[in-house]
């Protein structure tokens, strides 16, 4: 547990075992109030401040309102904590039916407490606590003749160990209690489409869907497809089916089970969206016309629950074996770990992307065809989930915005045309 006091870059850092002791404690003599010393160490700049453990009193006067402590007794505690490397850093004390904002009181208590032991920026944590248990706490230090308060910092691994877990949970009572295929394999899909809407930017949207083009062609029915919010100009629906133009997609994901066996299949379906045909025209950005942009490579990959396969060899030596447009650039497999593919893209010199729509397209081909796999790179498994999120919204960031689209192009199928300019 981690607390940040930004004004002056001061940290906390307690550990959860001494923390839980102090919520028993404080609860342990509700109604009346409670309370102790800290122990803990300094890092070498003196920034931040590790408390590992709580020192109970010996002597104390507790009461609804009251909690007087006195130090007697505990010289070989200290002795022993000194041989350890720790020294005293602060107090605790409980607020029972309170808030942990502090008294005038505790402000009087810390100013005595710095001047009796000579301690700098001494350490009081406040617990807030009623008859179901402990509601808030806050830390604080003495510093310049005031008590400022630390906020609690974010743990970012126990954030994502959470969000793993929930998803994991998720997939799994899938797994278990949908039996027809069919419809578990709809409900995993809906798990991730739901997941990636609600943590992508609002710039992306996610659906299960079809990829057209400009002549007609359209691709596999795509398990998840990532595509632009904002320059989409239509999604056609149609008879349950949605269908969205090839320049929108950032990228394409088929969902399985199980990765065994799939690999191969991930791979074409994902190709069928890469070989449609692309326009690309000028677009207007902060109100200057731009010229029309390269296109841009389309992120492809598969997400499973599990696998299967005893050893990730297998996969790796299935994605080296992908070519062209069939490559898989990630994936996650839930159980066992996310992956990315690095890639060699050797393009022959004097070939680059131009203007030209048609030589863009001759271009982004010859990249996917140069790809030669570089490294293949699994994370842990215990937080498969969300390293693959950050690696998409890495990519995808890598990408930037979609080529506009060519609107006119999609109009000669019905003989019409429109102005593009105003």
């Amino acid at each position: 547990m981690r607390y940040y006091l930004a004004s002056d870059d001061l940290y906390i850092e307690i550990q959860a075992s001494v923390f839980n002791q102090i919520q028993l404690q404080a609860e342990g003599e509700y109604p009346n109030e409670n309370g102790g010393m800290l122990a803990g160490r300094y890092s070498v700049d003196r920034h931040t401040v590790y408390i590992e453990k709580a020192v109970v009193p010996v002597e104390k006067l507790t009461g609804r309102t009251t909690f007087k402590r006195s130090a007697n007794g505990l010289k070989k505690v200290w002795e022993q904590l000194a041989k350890d490397g720790l020294r005293y850093v602060g107090e605790w004390h409980s607020h029972p039916n309170g808030t942990s904002q502090y008294s005038s009181t505790d402000l009087a208590a810390m100013v005595d407490i710095e001047k009796e032991v000579a301690i700098e920026n001494p350490l009081l944590l406040i617990v807030g606590v009623r008859s179901d248990g402990l509601r808030t706490h806050t830390f604080y230090c003495y510093r310049n003749n005031k008590l400022l308060e630390y906020k609690k910092m974010i743990d970012l691994r126990e954030l994502f160990h959470g969000l793993q877990e929930q998803m994991q949970v998720s997939l799994n009572i899938n797994r278990k209690y949908i039996e027809h295929p069919g419809s578990k394999g709809d409900a995993t899909e809906q798990h991730w489409i739901g997941f990636l809407r609600t943590y992508l930017p609002d710039r992306y949207k996610v659906d299960k869907a079809i990829v057209i083009d400009s002549t007609g062609n359209v691709s596999e029915q795509m398990d998840v497809v990532i595509y632009d919010a904002i320059y989409t100009p239509f999604i056609f629906k149609q008879d349950g089916f949605i269908y969205i133009p090839a320049e929108s997609v950032y990228a394409v994901f088929e969902v399985k089970q199980d990765v065994k066996g799939n690999i191969e299949y991930a791979a074409k379906k994902i190709e069928s969206v890469r070989k449609l045909k692309r326009t690309s025209i000028e677009m207007v950005a902060s109100g200057k016309t731009m010229d029309a942009r390269p296109l841009t490579k389309i992120i492809g990959g598969i997400l499973t629950t599990t696998s299967t396969y005893s050893k990730n060899d297998t996969i790796i030596d299935q994605l080296q074996k992908l070519e062209g447009l069939q490559t898989l650039d990630m994936g996650c497999l839930c159980d066992t770990g996310s992956f990315y593919v690095d890639y060699n893209e050797t393009i022959p010199k004097g070939i680059e992307p131009t203007n030209n729509i048609e030589d863009n397209r001759k271009y982004i081909e010859l990249v996917y065809k140069s790809r030669t796999v570089k490294e293949i790179e699994f994370s842990d498994k215990d937080v498969s989930i969300f390293t693959f999120f950050l690696q998409l919204v890495s990519y995808l960031k890598s990408i930037g915005t979609v080529a506009a689209i060519d609107i006119n192009a999609y109009l000669k199928a019905i003989n019409a045309k429109i102005d593009e300019d105003i």
